[in-house]
């Protein structure tokens, strides 16, 4: 089964979705604002948080930590997700703490 955008932006917005489903379209029309509205996005925010995404084989590892923080710095938060049998997420060391480094992020502990 496939999902388009007009199927996601139903999904969201729950109307019947654009013609072309283009971005430029979601964003003039959808409920997040409007050009005609003077406010294009009316809810956006500065990030206060850095990711670091690796996929690798049937794991996602994601990482958390403040902005410009090198990944050699015990600050960030680690986890992975298990994508083999539906989606099960496993924590650096089992906690969800800000204390690893993620200079080697597939060769962490996670439980």
């Amino acid at each position: 089964m496939s999902i388009t955008i007009n199927d996601l932006y139903r999904q969201l917005f729950g109307r019947s979705g654009t013609n072309k489903g283009t971005d430029i379209e979601m964003s003039e029309h959808g409920r997040v604002g409007g050009v005609s509205s003077g406010q294009p996005f009316k809810f956006t925010d500065t990030p206060d948080q850095a990711i670091k995404l690796v996929t690798s084989g049937s794991y996602i590892y994601i990482a958390y930590a403040p902005v410009g923080s090198l990944e050699t710095a015990l600050v960030w938060k680690a986890m992975r997700l298990d994508t083999t049998a539906g989606l099960k997420a496993e924590y650096c060391d089992g906690n969800s703490d800000y204390d690893n480094k993620v200079d080697d992020i597939t060769n962490l502990d996670y439980s």
